[in-house]
């Protein structure tokens, strides 16, 4: 059997089995919140009508996610399966990816499979939010085209490559612009230690990076033109203090250090998997330094290494002074692909027998893994479980009584609301509207503390509810939030001029859910529904 062949079989063995273990999660999600994924999915039905982030609603990432979402929603149907059926897509394409780009760093066909396979087992999701896995999925892209570029030296490679790092700056913008920088770095290096010659293919690729930052900051310009500053500061909140979350560098350091130590030390089977990573870093180091290797490959090895570090270091930013934890996530691809490099190198010079044991060993982790959340998956598909209005039709790992909140709260908005009456949704539920297919009255989708919502917006709101006519209003248990860091009291310590509208115009007729304990992001919820007096 050819390598060739042997490559392809591996590749199509990924591609099966990627959509083996993606399709339980077609109809199930493990947490919603009518805040983040109802943002999500707000935007990407409203995107179908022509409405633009930022200008039109407040939008916290790139432009590019609710747009590619909408697609589906266009072809599929608008409900939530749909753009999980785009997210699994997503995933499948990372899994394809980390395959390329484990093959081209020279990783067995077998073991690359495996990593492949790993990454979507042990998948670093964002549960927070549908966008990042577009930034996942393109990262990957990046890394792939780089590796390819080393191994084979050709242009058209950093072409695909810089096309990525385009699209990756319209999903997170402050990650297309810190990779951009990293490819140059790589493609810089690769080319001073191989001496390879400045040609017209090369100064075009040169010209196209120094264009492409002018076309990604043009093209922010015309999503976010004619918004105030303090506006884009709420969309974009990468300068001061706009960022409710800081720590020290140092601190982050060590939160990386425990989560590592953690991640290592959570099961048998995790340390067992540290140990052969480890083992096979002390065989790569000798393989590596050894007289007998051949230096163009052990400079191959040794710059792919270096590059994907770069891109794992790079990719902690937002983690390292945050101490969000999520937000390591953005790195765990590129550690990864580091791992199964590295067991790849370690295990080269092994007897074929302890190679085919480990391989054994290393799929029954995933085997059981992938039966554990196939089983518990399938537990949670149960009626009580089910979001069953007609935009849902999803799975869902909350609790029964949020489902329950949910449900009963837009039955009512159905049943009370002529077709063309809007609702106002606040403090952060904009879910609601997504679910009874209404648009918000209000630019603005989010009221807490640390939004900095001013007097003058404030206004602002007020008039577009006069202006639509708004005689409902939604608000959650979520308005009254003293412990989780910075939400606050609707009303008190933010928004008070729409505390106090709310207060003299509105006054309560439903009320659903959970009103006694602490409102959670995903649980303890409730709403209350508030009608306009009639005066």
């Amino acid at each position: 059997m050819t390598p060739e062949t042997k490559n392809k079989i591996f590749f199509f063995l990924t591609l099966f089995a990627g959509i083996f273990i993606l399709y339980p999660f077609l109809d199930y999600q493990s947490v919603m919140a009518t805040g983040d994924h109802g943002r999500d999915l707000y935007a990407a039905r409203v995107a179908l009508e022509g409405r633009v982030p930022y200008r039109d609603y407040w939008w916290v990432y790139g432009p590019l996610m609710p747009y590619y979402y909408a697609f589906f929603f266009k072809f599929l149907g608008i409900h939530v399966p749909a753009l999980l059926t785009a997210k699994a897509l997503l995933a499948l394409l990372s899994a394809l990816l980390m395959y390329g780009a484990l093959v081209t760093a020279t990783v067995p066909c077998g073991l690359s499979f495996i990593g492949a396979t790993w990454l979507l087992v042990f998948f670093p999701e964002f549960s927070i939010t549908y966008n990042h896995i577009g930034g996942t999925m393109l990262l990957l892209a990046v890394a792939c085209f780089i590796l390819r570029y080393l191994e084979r030296q050709k242009i058209s490679f950093l072409y695909f490559a810089l096309g990525c790092v385009f699209l990756l700056a319209l999903v997170k913008i402050n990650f297309g612009l810190t990779t951009f920088f990293c490819l140059l770095a790589a493609v810089f290096g690769i080319d001073r230690i191989y001496k390879n010659p400045v040609t017209r293919e090369t100064k075009i690729f040169y010209w196209a990076a120094l264009v492409l930052p002018a076309l990604v900051f043009l093209i922010y310009w015309w999503f976010l033109r004619g918004l105030p500053i303090h506006a884009i500061r709420q969309c974009l909140p990468y300068l001061g203090d706009d960022q409710p979350y800081h720590t020290p560098l140092a601190t982050g350091i060590a939160m990386l250090a425990k989560t590592i130590l953690h991640n290592v030390t959570a099961s048998r089977a995790d340390f067992l998997f540290a140990m052969v990573v480890t083992g096979a870093a002390i065989q790569s180091f000798r393989l590596l330094t050894s007289q007998k290797t051949n230096d163009r490959w052990r400079m191959h090895a040794l710059l792919a290494i270096g590059i994907l570090s770069l891109f794992y270091v790079v990719n902690l930013q937002e983690f390292l002074v945050s101490g969000v934890f999520y937000r390591s996530l953005w790195a765990k691809p590129f550690a990864y692909l580091l791992m199964f490099i590295v067991v790849g190198l370690g295990i080269q010079r092994l007897p074929r027998g302890i190679r085919v044991l480990l391989y054994i060993a290393l799929g029954l982790i995933l085997g059981m893994q992938m039966m554990r959340v196939h089983s518990y998956v399938n537990s949670i598909k149960v009626p009580s479980q089910y979001l069953g209005v007609e935009r849902g039709k999803v799975f869902l790992g909350n609790e029964a009584p949020w489902i329950d909140t949910v449900t009963e709260t837009v039955s009512y908005l159905e049943s009370n609301l002529r077709r063309d009456e809007l609702f106002f949704a606040l403090p952060y539920d904009p879910l609601y509207y997504f679910l009874t297919d209404k648009v918000s009255p209000t630019r603005q989708l989010i009221f807490f503390d640390h939004i900095k919502i001013s007097p003058e917006q404030e206004k602002e709101v007020i008039a577009e509810l006069e202006e639509n006519k708004v005689n409902w209003i939604l608000l959650s248990s979520r308005r009254n939030a003293t412990k989780e860091y910075g939400l606050g009291i609707l009303g008190k310590t933010y928004c008070p001029l729409i505390g106090e509208y709310i207060e003299r115009n509105f006054t309560p007729v439903a009320q659903f859910g959970d009103w006694v304990n602490e409102p959670g992001w995903a649980w303890n919820h409730g709403t209350r529904i508030l009608k306009r007096i009639v005066k």
